[in-house]
C-alpha cells in the first residue's frame, strides 16, 4: 500500500489519507509530495496506478520491482529515475582464533534495494523493507524543513547522504576488524584467523560492489544536463556525498591492500614454518640413514675386513654407526636444522 504525505509551508508535512488527492496535491504552488512502498505489498494493480498517476517509464518501473539492479540514475521524460541499496550486516559466531567478549563475529552483507522516481517537486520510493534508512531521512527532513522549501532535491539528496554514510559506518567497522587480525597475526603467525578473513574479503566485496558505484551516480547528476531537474540549487549538497563516496573508495582499497598484506604475510609465516619443519625431518633422517647403511653393510651374508665371525668386527661396525651419526648430530645441530 503507498504511503504518501504532503509538506507545505503553511502546514508542514502532513499524511495523504486519499490517495486519489495526489493529482491534485501536486498542482498546488509550493506542495512537496513524498510517497514511499514496499516492493512486497506491490500489486499489479498498484504499479499500473502509481505509474498512471505520475507518467513513469515502464522500462523504470520493470527496474524498480524487479530488485537485482545495479547502482544507476537514468533520465526519462519528466523524472529521473535513481537506484542504490541499503546494505544490512548479518553478523554469526563462529569458532576462531579472534575472539571479542568470549565470540568471534563475522558474518556477511545483504544488499536491499531501493529505487527512486524524482519529478518536479515529488519523489516516490519503492523499496525492499529499507527502514533504516528511510527513517534516518526522515528525522533529517524533520530537522531541516526550510530546506525543503527552497531545496526540492533535498530529499533526494538526504536519502544518498544517509545511505553514503550507513556505508562509511560498515567501511569502519571492516577497517577495524582488519586492523584487529593484522595484531592476531603479528602476534601468532599461525593463528586459525583464515575464516574471519575469508568473511572479510567477501563483506568488503559487497560493499565495493554496491557502495563505489555512486560515484558514477554522482558524476551523473552532477554534470548530466538531462540531471538538472534532480540537482536543482542543490549542487553543493550532491558534491558533499561525492566528496564522502571518494573517501569510501579510498578507504575501501587501503581495507583491501591491508587484508591482502595480512595473507601474504600468514603463507609467508606459513612456508617458513613448513621448511623448518622440512629441515628437521631431513636432519633427522640422515642422522638414522648413515648407521642404517652401515648396520646393512655390514649384515651381508659374506666375508668382510675385519672377519666375520670375530668380535672386533661387532665392536668396529658399532663404533662407526655412533660416530656418524653424533657427527651429523651435531652438523645439523650447528647449522640449526635440528
Amino acid at each position: 500500500m503507498l504511503m504518501a504525505v504532503c509538506h507545505s509551508e503553511a502546514s508542514g508535512w502532513t499524511k495523504v489519507e486519499n490517495l486519489d488527492a495526489l493529482s491534485e496535491l501536486r498542482k498546488e504552488p509550493g506542495n512537496l509530495l513524498w510517497a514511499e512502498v514496499d516492493v512486497k505489498d506491490l500489486s499489479p494493480q498498484d504499479i499500473e496506478t502509481i505509474a498512471e498517476e505520475f507518467g513513469l517509464h515502464p522500462l523504470a518501473v520493470e527496474d524498480a520491482i524487479r530488485a537485482k539492479q545495479r547502482p544507476k540514475l537514468d533520465a526519462y521524460e519528466g523524472h529521473m529515475f535513481l537506484v542504490f541499496h541499503e546494505l544490512n550486516e548479518e553478523n554469526g559466531h563462529e569458532e576462531s582464533g579472534l575472539k571479542e567478549n568470549g565470540h568471534d563475529e563475522s558474518g556477511h552483507i545483504e544488499a536491499s534495494q531501493i529505487a527512486i522516481f524524482a519529478g518536479d517537486r515529488w519523489v516516490i520510493t519503492i523499496h525492499e523493507s529499507c527502514t533504516r534508512i528511510l527513517e534516518e531521512a526522515k528525522v533529517r527532513w524533520r530537522d531541516n524543513e526550510d530546506r525543503l522549501r527552497d531545496e526540492p532535491p533535498y530529499l533526494v539528496h538526504t536519502l544518498l547522504d544517509v545511505a553514503v554514510d550507513d556505508y562509511e559506518r560498515i567501511a569502519d567497522g571492516l577497517e577495524e576488524r582488519v586492523e584487529e587480525l593484522e595484531d592476531v597475526v603479528l602476534g601468532s603467525p599461525l593463528a586459525p584467523v583464515q575464516r574471519q578473513l575469508y568473511s572479510l574479503k567477501q563483506q568488503l566485496s559487497r560493499l565495493r560492489r554496491y557502495a563505489l558505484p555512486l560515484q558514477r551516480v554522482l558524476d551523473s547528476i552532477l554534470n548530466d544536463e538531462a540531471s538538472k531537474l534532480l540537482v536543482g540549487t542543490s549542487a553543493d549538497l550532491f558534491r558533499d556525498v561525492q566528496d564522502h563516496v571518494i573517501r569510501l573508495g579510498d578507504q575501501v582499497r587501503n581495507v583491501d591492500d591491508l587484508s591482502d598484506a595480512v595473507i601474504d604475510y600468514m603463507r609467508a609465516e606459513q612456508s617458513t614454518a613448513l621448511n623448518e619443519v622440512t629441515k628437521k625431518l631431513t636432519g633427522w633422517a640422515a642422522i638414522i640413514a648413515v648407521p642404517t647403511f652401515i648396520a646393512s653393510f655390514y649384515g651381508m651374508n659374506f666375508a668382510l675386513i675385519p672377519n666375520e665371525g670375530e668380535i672386533f668386527g661387532f665392536w668396529f661396525a658399532l663404533i662407526m654407526m655412533v660416530l656418524s651419526g653424533t657427527f651429523l648430530y651435531f652438523f645439523f645441530k650447528r647449522k640449526r636444522w635440528i
